[in-house]
């Protein structure tokens, strides 16, 4: 399966790669089962690039099991339960932090074509490193030198970053559902972007375009591209690069994503939101994914 999604993966920004196909539109709709439960891979990367060698390297995985706990007339009730969190760090800290991170099941309401309503008890995602923290904090209790601070503001930048991440995917992952799509037709969708920039979203646009139906196989891949406010973005990057002034163009942005979706079942297959800012000769970016665990090898 995971061949046939990367191959047809290819195809995402290529107008002249289209098979003649009998269908033209489909709409991402969920077609969910109650009590269905399906699972999930997460990865979060941060990296940064200098020409095309890769300086700096950080990755946080962890599992997401999805449950159809009820499905009424106008709603579906999932609960998304996150489990073995690991992370790829030279910062050992960080790795005994995030191994110490608790299972914890968070619930949201969605739209019976697959819109996200609301979280239900989102609040949760705070007890999954809050037992950590004492542990991992104590070696620096009663310490005041620039070193000690700067790794406490790491690790609860760190704690910060996975409650964000869960609830994140939550909203990455149903960000297509409830909308139909002409195949290459061009969608432009008004956005707010959070950024590892800026505390602040960031408003800008999304561009969709369907670029691929497989009658065969009953998927469809969806492509994005969002673009940013510039102006709001050249002063969140400064800000974050502690940059006094730099020529607007200097600051650049590449920001895509693209959705593999099961139009049998209405399940996610594969989705990705990848975000790069270029200053100079420097690439810094992010990547996000979610991946059916049956279409990882």
């Amino acid at each position: 399966m995971r061949k046939i999604i990367f191959g047809l993966f290819l195809c995402l920004f290529s107008s002249t790669v289209l098979a003649a196909e009998s269908d033209t539109s489909v709409v991402f709709k969920a077609n969910f089962l109650k009590h269905e439960l399906q699972s999930y891979e997460i990865t979060r990367t941060l990296y940064t690039l200098q020409k095309s060698d890769t300086t700096s390297m950080e990755k946080v995985r962890f599992k997401a099991d999805v449950f159809v706990a009820d499905s009424s007339e106008n709603y579906f009730v999932l609960n998304w339960r996150f489990s073995r969190f690991t992370i790829n760090t030279a910062d050992r800290q960080l790795e005994k932090f995030i191994a110490l991170a608790k299972p914890i099941e968070i619930s949201c309401r969605i739209s019976k074509p697959g819109v996200f309503m609301e979280f239900l008890d989102g609040g949760n995602v705070s007890s999954c490193l809050e037992a950590a923290l004492p542990v991992v904090l104590a070696p620096y209790v009663n310490k005041k030198d620039s070193a000690s601070k700067a790794q406490v503001s790491r690790i609860f930048d760190m704690r910060e970053t996975i409650e964000t991440l869960m609830l994140r995917t939550v909203d990455q992952f149903h960000a297509v559902y409830g909308l139909g799509y002409n195949l290459n037709e061009v969608v432009d969708v008004p956005t707010e972007v959070v950024s590892r920039f800026s505390p602040n979203p960031i408003q800008g646009i999304i561009r969709k375009k369907l670029t691929k139906i497989d009658s065969e196989n009953h998927l469809a891949i969806l492509s994005t591209a969002t673009f940013l406010d510039q102006k709001q973005y050249q002063k969140a990057l400064k800000d974050y690069l502690h940059l006094e002034s730099a020529p607007a163009t200097a600051l650049d942005q590449e920001n895509m994503g693209g959705v593999v979706m099961d139009l049998g079942t209405g399940w996610l297959l594969w989705s990705f939101d990848q975000r790069e800012a270029v200053f100079g000769k420097n690439r810094y970016g992010e990547l996000i994914e979610i991946q059916h665990i049956n279409t990882i090898p």
